[in-house]
């Protein structure tokens, strides 16, 4: 609910709600002077409210978030003059970032008090303006030496799994393999692991980046059109957004023949995820399309054979070991690979689905020791026949 002082608020302008007789007051001239700096190009307007006091300055602004597409929303922050300088600039960094946010759950009204910020070690990078310094961090306590000469007991079911699968990796015909003791098959298999987990984090990246610069320069359209015209930007906002963002109802997700995850009723856009994490969705997807329900993830090994060819149509290029040994960690009790890759893609469908409680029909969810799955209705998904076959 709007407050009625906060009604009739122009796009692009942050209004500054001020005691006159302590206008002075240094709080609220550095509260301006650094959110003019990191809201630019918006426009600072001073509102004079008597009896407000020096330590109740209040700075209010229009969002323009698409949960609240065409609708009235305001972010505010009260701000003091108890020079916690640190404090402010953390507490307007945030007021900056929801202002400008359009991915959210359409909160509405925001309302923000320094009080509830602590002190902030990193604002300014970008700005040029320095935060005060922090206390240093406790030195990380060091490592008790691991001893080298046997296979950790963490380890054991790994071990166990490895020799019995090896025989899926070695063929008189195909490969040659010294095995060596079970430290040095282990050391090999744990660097595998390294190298898989690290080829993930990089995919990962790589998508999170190429999202950022797109909704960067989505998000810079959009405050520039609002600096100019101080006008609702909800009809730029969707033509920016579509086929990047869904708002609203929700649509059919299909696993094409490259097996993307792809999104028809909005422009075909690819919900894009790491090989892994793709790889575990089409199966989730596939247990809710048959009617099978979900799965206890400690039970997820029961599955292997479906993830080792769904991984294999989703990688097509690796290697037998490379899918093997990718899908074993996967299945590790032990590991927390599982986890990490439910995580990432719900991640990835949170980054296109804003609204937060149309995304919990999307992504993949569940309760300690009890099935996960994807709620969303089985006519909203379509797999190809080499997935349901």
């Amino acid at each position: 609910m709007v407050q009625p002082t906060h009604q009739g608020l122009k796009y692009g302008v942050i209004y500054i709600y001020f005691d006159p007789e302590v206008k002075a007051a240094f709080g609220s001239y550095q509260a301006a002077g650094v959110i003019g700096k990191i809201a630019h190009p918006f426009k600072i307007e001073w509102v004079p409210e008597h009896g407000r006091g020096h330590d109740n300055t209040l700075l209010v602004a229009r969002r323009f978030n698409v949960g609240n597409m065409g609708q009235y929303a305001t972010v505010s922050l009260r701000t003091s003059d108890d020079n916690r300088h640190g404090v402010q600039f953390d507490a307007l960094h945030k007021f900056r970032d929801l202002l400008f946010e359009f991915e959210d759950g359409g909160d509405g009204d925001i309302m923000l008090d320094e009080d509830d910020f602590g002190y902030a070690d990193y604002w300014g990078a970008d700005t040029g303006i320095a935060g005060e310094a922090s206390m240093p961090a406790p030195p990380k306590p060091q490592a008790a030496p691991q001893d080298k000469t046997r296979v950790e007991s963490r380890h054991r079911g790994l071990w166990r799994r490895m020799k019995k699968n090896l025989n899926e990796l070695i063929t008189t015909d195909k490969h040659q393999m010294v095995l060596g003791s079970e430290d040095e098959v282990l050391d090999r298999v744990m660097q595998e692991r390294d190298l898989i987990e690290e080829d993930e984090k990089k995919e990962l990246a790589a998508i999170e980046r190429e999202r950022r610069q797109e909704l960067e320069s989505i998000r810079r359209q959009i405050v520039n059109y609002i600096a100019q015209y101080h006008q609702d930007p909800t009809e730029l906002m969707e033509e920016l957004l579509k086929g990047k963002v869904i708002v609203g109802q929700p649509g059919r997700v299909l696993v094409n023949g490259d097996l993307k995850i792809v999104l028809p009723e909005y422009d075909e856009m690819e919900i894009k995820m790491p090989a892994m994490s793709r790889t575990l969705y089409i199966l989730f997807m596939k247990l809710r399309k048959q009617g099978m329900g979900g799965i206890v993830l400690r039970n997820i090994d029961q599955y292997r054979d479906d993830l080792i060819d769904i991984y294999s149509m989703v990688k097509p290029g690796a290697s037998e070991e490379r899918v093997i040994q990718t899908i074993d960690n996967l299945c590790d009790p032990f590991s927390e690979s599982l986890n990490q890759k439910i995580s990432r893609a719900n991640r990835c469908i949170k980054n296109v689905i804003t609204d937060k409680e149309l995304a919990k029909r999307y992504t993949i969810r569940g309760t300690k020791g009890g099935e996960y799955g994807i709620a969303l209705e089985p006519e909203y998904m379509e797999l190809p026949r080499a997935i349901t076959a």
